[in-house]
């Protein structure tokens, strides 16, 4: 999980590997195109992306010396839609066979995890990278955690170099910071816990003790408010504190019942509060996973040099109270303590200072490093041949991936027209109805 720049040389430019994903709309969010293409940009091997969105595995794919089959966040992220991943695993079983390594790379492990153990095994997955802590493995995983799939430990994102070369670009133009503290996020839903409640909790706890401490705000749980990519950065150059809790979820939910149950309860009880959707949807189950893990957004933070006041927790040990952030007590009983010191203008360059140093300038949490560690386990080498046919159809398909994203985008403003027929008939509404209806009996 971290990563050493001596780990670099690892890996021989003759790995290839294969990393299958699942895209239906354009563009990517930056923080998931970084993550999905880190091999190609940092692995130093050669390099096939297949979107199994738009794509079906070829037949000579397995016949081109392919080392390494990466199953991406992306692919595996879409057992959130039974009916979808069905129909994503009817195209990988072509692979199910293949004498590549396998690498599997699981987020979300909260939600349907045993659909996501089942394909563990039914393709023979050899390495695990989950967001989990070792504690967890057993809790998420049952017996697949005692082998001999091995499992690895990281985090749901890095730091990217060309984003924090562009966030030095910005700050020279950025001015001084004119808002005290800022914060973007969305409402977390119910079924994932207490420890999720903070997100929200913690945007309307400042939003109403800050100004009273004389601070400025700019704090949003509304989705039209969500800042992307470069906007995201200036957002962060702006503000003098960010505030945050670490991301994951105190609540397992092993074949989905929980979620489902959760969200009709919500349909027909909008006004609920959390506590009576726990105790109609849920009771007893807080606590049934400790899933707690650093996110992106705490890391480009500290690359914008933005002081941080978080919730106590561990960070997966990067991040260290009174060190790298201002602590605020679980039941945020301390708020008020933590408002005055927010005003210190010396305490907050330090901890923004420190926070440089030790995760962005140390390098040490980088791409580069999950890519090596990702490219390093093609242990055993492809029997395959690289005959010249081969090498033509490995050039032939590596320019594939950049054809299947203009088909993602030709389908998605197809739909999008035909949406705006549908409505403007006044089908739509019925046809949501119907489709929403199918998913739940499919589901």
């Amino acid at each position: 999980m971290v990563f050493s720049r001596a780990d670099s040389d690892m890996t021989p430019q003759t790995t290839t590997v294969l990393v299958l994903y699942h895209a239906a709309r354009a563009p990517l969010r930056t923080a998931i195109a970084d993550h999905l293409y880190a091999v190609d940009r940092f692995g130093r091997c050669r390099t096939l992306y297949i979107n199994v969105a738009v794509r079906s595995i070829p037949s000579w794919v397995t016949r081109l010396g392919v080392d390494l089959i990466v199953f991406h966040t992306t692919l595996l992220a879409q057992r959130w839609q039974p009916a979808v991943f069905r129909g994503v695993l009817s195209k990988l079983r072509r692979l199910k066979n293949a004498q590549a390594t396998k690498v599997a790379i699981p987020q979300d492990e909260f939600l349907r995890t045993d659909q996501l153990s089942e394909f563990l095994r039914e393709f023979r997955v050899d390495h695990v990278l989950t967001c989990a802590p070792q504690s967890e493995w057993h809790t998420i995983y049952g017996a697949l955690a005692d082998g001999p799939t091995t499992f690895h430990q990281v985090m749901t994102g890095y730091l990217h170099p060309g984003s924090v070369n562009r966030i030095a670009t910005l700050a020279q133009s950025a001015g001084a910071r004119k808002v005290d503290v800022a914060y973007r996020a969305w409402q977390p839903e119910a079924w994932l816990g207490r420890h999720a409640q903070l997100k929200g909790t913690i945007a309307e706890a400042f939003e109403r003790v800050a100004p009273a401490h004389g601070l400025s705000t700019d704090i949003s749980l509304r989705d039209r408010d969500t800042l992307l990519g470069y906007a995201w950065f200036k957002f962060l150059l702006e503000a003098r504190w960010t505030i945050g809790v670490e991301g994951g979820a105190s609540i397992i939910d092993h074949d989905g019942t929980l979620r489902d149950r959760t969200l009709a309860y919500v349909r027909e009880h909008p006004e609920a509060s959390f506590a009576e959707v726990e105790a109609a949807c849920f009771p007893g189950q807080e606590g049934s996973l400790n899933l707690m893990t650093i996110s992106p957004r705490h890391l480009e933070a500290c690359a914008t040099r933005t002081a941080q006041a978080l919730v106590e927790g561990e960070y997966n040990g990067i991040l260290k109270p009174g060190i790298h952030y201002l602590p605020v007590k679980g039941d945020l009983s301390n708020l008020g303590e933590v408002c005055l010191a927010m005003r210190d203008e010396q305490l907050r360059d330090a901890l923004a200072e420190r926070a440089y140093a030790d995760v962005v300038a140390s390098r040490r949490f980088e791409y580069q490093g999950f890519a090596d560690l990702i490219v390093s386990m093609a242990g055993r080498r492809s029997a395959a041949r690289r005959s010249v046919l081969g090498s033509v159809l490995f050039a032939w398909e590596s320019r594939l991936d950049r054809v299947s994203w203009l088909w993602v985008d030709i389908r998605q403003n197809l739909r999008g027209a035909i949406r705006n027929v549908l409505d403007a008939v006044g089908l739509l509404p019925r046809i949501q109805r119907i489709r929403g209806m199918n998913v739940e009996t499919r589901g």
